[in-house]
């Protein structure tokens, strides 16, 4: 494996671990830290989408904004346009939810936050499998 394959395995690994984390987080916490699993959520998203560029040859973007992930993403494949109405309330996470003092997030703000990003993840995952 050469060494570019396998800064992107990483990649791939630490979004799958974020996603893994968020969601191991939202079944077994109580009280549930919505913050939290909202910001490892818009990790997970950032990392693969980050994965996706760098697998199409792009030197690595040091951005949490997932809007200029997509844009890099789309030059390879336009399907990726389809996650930009989700793009904006996982972005916000990247900062809001870590940082006092934090906007109230709710039960279904984290649930949409999990759902979007396990659509992405796993999207994404498929476009890297193919050739």
């Amino acid at each position: 494996m050469n060494k570019n394959q396998h800064d992107i395995n990483e990649w791939i690994r630490f979004a799958q671990m974020d996603y893994d984390c968020a969601l191991k987080m939202a079944e077994t916490f109580h009280p549930v830290p919505i913050e939290i699993i909202c910001y490892h959520c818009q990790q997970s998203a950032e990392k693969i989408l980050k994965a996706y560029t760098i697998a199409k040859g792009n030197i690595l973007t040091k951005t949490h904004d997932l809007d200029v992930l997509l844009d890099q993403c789309k030059q390879y494949s336009p399907e990726f346009s389809k996650f930009s109405n989700i793009s904006a309330a996982l972005t916000s996470y990247a900062a809001v939810s870590r940082y006092p003092p934090v906007i109230e997030l709710t039960e279904q703000d984290m649930k949409q936050a999990l759902k979007s990003a396990c659509t992405i993840l796993e999207f994404t995952k498929s476009k890297l499998m193919e050739k």
